[in-house]
């Protein structure tokens, strides 16, 4: 890579920790970014013009926040999903059925993305949150139709880092999770990403390849016993079939 080259990629890099920076905040001026990211208030203002005359970012009352181009660009994505689209239907009708919260999460590199939620508005990781694989009923659910070669690679780049005391943080344990929950399509997180939150998940598999999952979830004082193991278990079996059923039909209807 060239200097040139270098100093592209750092003021892209440069821009994201802005970008993120401000995610995080309703509103900041220069010197509190500067101060939050260790740049020079010059090089702040001068990325942050720029987003203000994109239409990323706007100035009032001398500080900055993000605009709904990001809300738009998220947007645009989602809808691009097939799963997505084959799935919304499904996930309104089991989160009236349940009364719960219900998830839909896809891949993305070493973690879970909440994709589409719907239900109560009080589950502890917002919508376009990152989910843990190792840790959560969804992301167990992911991994166990990896192959084993996959999951292995997993392991052994990230770790199972211990999120609360329930966490599986032995690879063993985990494995043979995994080799039940690929019988069984069924995974259960008791406590294990967010203390007192409890769910039930099963896969989306299309060709053999884990494109997703849907999980019911709640707080652990309501999805527990009977509701969570055998009531909420099987609408949430039964609905990941039925999407996997709708992307095979539409697949199969676009190559006639």
């Amino acid at each position: 890579m060239g200097d040139q080259d270098g100093v592209s990629v750092q003021a892209t890099a440069t821009t994201v920790a802005i970008i993120e920076e401000l995610r995080d905040r309703d509103r900041a001026g220069v010197t509190e970014l500067a101060t939050a990211l260790d740049l020079s208030k010059s090089a702040v203002h001068n990325h942050l013009s720029t987003l203000v005359s994109l239409g990323y970012v706007r100035r009032a009352d001398g500080a900055y926040g993000l605009t709904h181009q990001f809300l738009r660009l998220g947007l645009g994505i989602r809808e691009r999903s097939a799963v997505y689209r084959a799935a919304k239907s499904d996930l309104r009708t089991l989160a009236q059925t349940t009364g719960e919260t219900v998830n839909l999460v896809v891949p993305e590199a070493d973690h879970g993305v909440y994709l589409y939620r719907v239900g109560d508005g009080d589950h502890p990781i917002p919508e376009g949150g990152q989910v843990a694989l190792h840790a959560s009923a969804a992301g167990k659910s992911i991994l166990a139709f990896r192959d084993h070669e996959a999951v292995d690679a997993f392991v052994d780049d990230h770790g199972l880092p211990a999120l609360t005391e329930r966490t599986v943080t032995d690879p063993a344990t985990l494995r043979s999770q995994l080799r039940s929950i690929r019988d069984q399509r069924v995974a259960f997180d008791r406590g294990e990403q967010t203390p007192d939150w409890q769910c039930v998940a099963s896969p989306i598999v299309v060709d053999g390849d884990p494109i997703g999952a849907i999980s019911v979830s709640g707080p652990a004082d309501r999805m527990q016993g009977k509701r969570l193991e055998e009531d909420a278990t099987g609408l949430v079996v039964s609905t990941a079939k039925a999407i996997e059923l709708e992307l095979l039909d539409s697949a199969a209807s676009e190559t006639e």
